[in-house]
């Protein structure tokens, strides 16, 4: 069954994410033209952990920040776990409200 690249994304889960990073990180790397000892320089994260990182996907999350910022793309990680957009007026009055401090399910 082939199905279209944003739809099989969705049904990956997080190990097939973390690859993807990985591959990711390493593509920008290489077109950024540095070298995994450059990187660690930059990021003071090991050239072993970034290489680990690029093949298997497995990575602190404090090292993944440590080379998204050395890879300049921190600006990206502030749109992660955003809000969804308001569709409501129910929505608008939910928001003006305090977040709970704990879930109820």
């Amino acid at each position: 069954m082939n199905l279209p690249i944003d739809m099989q994304q969705l049904l990956s889960g997080p190990a097939e994410t973390q690859k993807r990073l990985g591959q990711k990180a390493k593509d920008l790397r290489l077109f950024q033209g540095l070298k995994r000892v450059t990187l660690s320089e930059k990021s003071g994260v090991s050239a072993e952990t970034i290489r680990n990182f690029e093949q298997t996907g497995k990575i602190t999350l404090e090292n993944f920040l440590r080379i998204a910022f050395a890879l300049h793309e921190e600006h990206k990680l502030n749109d992660l776990f955003e809000l969804p957009e308001i569709a409501s007026l129910q929505e608008i009055e939910k928001r003006s409200k305090p977040l709970p401090k704990r879930g109820k399910r």
